[in-house]
């Protein structure tokens, strides 16, 4: 290399987007709309956590499914999503997307059910910021 490389170090911020959903339909129409960052937040926090050894499911949609919902079929079908097998935020949104669109076909009625107040699902987004480190690698 005939520069050298100037190493970066990272800083998420968690931000709270002040969207929420009570049951499965709100849930469906803010994931179609809320940023990508969102999607990330709730799709990838968890493996950044380095929390491998827990029980509970990858992804944030999955477990508000299976905790607050009850809809267990459901909270393992999201839970199934391997949501780093995808190149783009957007491919991950639109297979999550076409789970719950697939999980309302199949039982409308669950449209008209509502979780308790303070289980909502509250959205969140990450802010990240990158700074540089006093490190170089310098090619000799």
């Amino acid at each position: 290399a005939k520069e050298p490389f100037h190493f970066s170090t990272r800083l998420h911020l968690t931000e709270l987007t002040g969207l929420h959903a009570q049951n499965i339909e709100q849930l469906l129409k803010q994931i179609k709309e809320v940023p990508d960052s969102s999607i990330y937040y709730h799709t990838h926090q968890f493996l950044q956590q380095y929390q491998y050894l827990t029980h509970e499911p990858l992804n944030d949609f999955a477990y508000w499914s299976l905790e607050a919902l009850g809809e267990d079929e459901l909270g393992e079908k999201l839970a199934s999503i391997d949501t780093i097998s995808f190149s783009s935020i957007s491919d991950l949104r639109s297979e999550i997307i076409r789970t719950i669109e697939e999980y309302i076909a199949m039982d409308p009625d669950i449209k008209f059910k509502f979780v308790r107040r303070n289980d909502e699902f509250n959205f969140m987004k990450t802010v990240s910021f990158i700074f540089p480190t006093a490190y170089v690698a310098i090619l000799q």
